[in-house]
């Protein structure tokens, strides 16, 4: 270790053109090295979303879940299909496999769902063309005073349209709430 250092010493110069070598070629390769804050890891996929208010879970499961499925099952590029279903939402998650583009993974799964038919004129959606290192923000309205009906009012037309104006903001999507509906007292009299 002694006639190491030694050696060092005695050609420092050598040192010192190999250390500044070193140090141009690193930062000419930081210079040419792309680098993204965060860079999007994550799979190419695809989200079904149906909802159908008032269905159980195991209804939606039978009824709109496992026909989705079988529709989407053999999809060129398709890596892992997974679905959650829940108290009136079904949502099927296709996997691609690495290097499918995302534009014609959609098209694929669009293509499949024009020829579905579900019950209840339930109509299946793709969630916005975003990754899912790009869901952001969850939040629960939650109020003493308020009830459910009018915190639904709130998100539907104050805070959605506000959180969509934001520069960047692909969708909300709505889970829950409760929903208005209209009925006549009119009758028809022949």
């Amino acid at each position: 270790m002694k006639q190491l250092v030694s050696q060092i010493i005695a050609k420092r110069w050598v040192i010192a053109a190999a250390f500044l070598l070193i140090a141009f070629f690193g930062y000419y390769a930081w210079k040419q090295l792309s680098v993204e804050a965060y860079p999007d890891i994550a799979d190419v996929s695809s989200q079904i979303v149906t909802q159908v208010p008032g269905l159980a879970a195991e209804e939606m499961e039978q009824q709109i879940t496992i026909p989705i499925e079988q529709t989407i099952n053999g999809l060129p590029g398709m890596e892992v299909m997974r679905s959650k279903t829940t108290f009136g939402l079904s949502m099927v998650t296709i996997v691609f496999k690495d290097g499918v583009d995302d534009y014609w993974a959609r098209a694929r799964i669009q293509e499949r769902l024009a020829d579905l038919s579900l019950p209840y004129g339930a109509v299946p959606g793709l969630d916005p063309l975003t990754s899912p290192t790009g869901e952001i923000f969850r939040y629960i309205l939650e109020s003493n005073t308020q009830d459910l009906r009018k915190l639904t009012e709130l998100q539907n037309f104050v805070i959605i349209p506000k959180i969509k104006q934001v520069a960047g903001v692909a969708d909300v999507t709505n889970f829950g709430a409760s929903r208005r509906s209209f009925r006549s007292n009119w009758t028809l009299k022949t």
